[in-house]
């Protein structure tokens, strides 16, 4: 036996070293051959991966729910066994207390769908309220506004409870995501009417609107 032969037959015994498990009092037990460069391991998922991987149905049917629920809002699909006050005159305002008149003033339009609306100006920087608008379902009110740059905040509902708790159980209540600038020279059209294509994008509220 040469050498070559001799490396020959060392690398089969390691081959079949690879391949042969040993049980004390049972033989030696056939396993499959074992190449070292292809071998593989399998992690465990950490708690963090399949903590995502059951959030992500959770979000996604929230995404489908939380605008359903303000939709049941604005139609008064949740139950509300206490009776209704009249709802404010469309065009009637409420003006926030730091409000000193219209010293330039803009202009705003806002047409409402099937419910009754209160559509709020807040300061974007000390979120204090600075004027509420009312308008009555399917009515359309353009009025004056001061000028600046505000949070705009929409409060909507059918059955009126005043302005302490606005529409009950059923109050939906939004603000639109980006800020909205009036000036003497610009006014704004607020369209309440929900439809594809929409550039009023909104979000809702997680909090009860302030009573007024």
């Amino acid at each position: 036996m040469g050498i070559d032969d001799r490396d020959y037959m060392r690398a089969r015994h390691r081959q079949r070293a690879n391949r042969t498990r040993w049980n004390e009092g049972r033989g030696r037990i056939e396993a499959a051959w074992l190449d070292p460069r292809h071998q593989r391991y399998r992690r465990q998922p950490s708690a963090a991966a399949i903590a995502v991987r059951f959030a992500l149905p959770v979000l996604s049917l929230l995404l489908i729910l939380i605008p359903f629920y303000g939709d049941a809002q604005r139609h008064g699909w949740i139950p509300d066994l206490e009776p209704a006050q009249p709802f404010p005159e469309s065009g009637s305002v409420t003006v926030g207390a730091n409000v000193i008149g219209l010293i330039k003033r803009s202009n705003l339009t806002i047409e409402a769908a099937d419910s009754n609306t209160v559509v709020q100006l807040v300061d974007p920087d000390t979120n204090a309220h600075a004027l509420s608008i009312y308008v009555a379902a399917n009515d359309r009110v353009s009025l004056p506004v001061p000028a600046g740059t505000y949070r705009v905040r929409l409060i909507e509902g059918r059955k009126w409870h005043g302005a302490k708790r606005y529409f009950g159980p059923n109050t939906s209540y939004e603000t639109v995501a980006s800020l909205i600038e009036f000036t003497p020279t610009m006014g704004h059209v607020i369209d309440l009417h929900r439809r594809p294509g929409g550039n009023l994008e909104t979000r809702m509220m997680g909090s009860r609107p302030a009573p007024l």
